[in-house]
């Protein structure tokens, strides 16, 4: 989820890169929302399919910090 992968990078010392293929996604969608800064290169076409380079996230913006702060960590969880 994009807001979740959001929390963790607010942790986390930017630059990073994201290598797992959702939370690639997750970059993905966070970038075109405006709440991060990314670099996010195509993903290359193989023998097996496509494979998805690391993305790496440089900056959340100020808009992705109001969110962090709009929507806590785990206000959207359901026991």
């Amino acid at each position: 989820m994009p807001l979740e992968l959001l929390h963790r990078l607010a942790l986390q010392t930017l630059p990073i890169a994201v290598t797992e293929g959702d939370d690639v996604d997750a970059v993905r969608m966070l970038a075109l929302a405006g709440h991060v800064r990314a670099d996010i290169p195509k993903p290359v076409r193989t023998l097996n399919g496509h494979h998805q380079p690391p993305a790496t996230v440089t900056a959340i913006t100020p808009l992705g910090w109001q969110m962090i702060q709009r929507f806590p960590r785990g206000s959207g969880q359901h026991a």
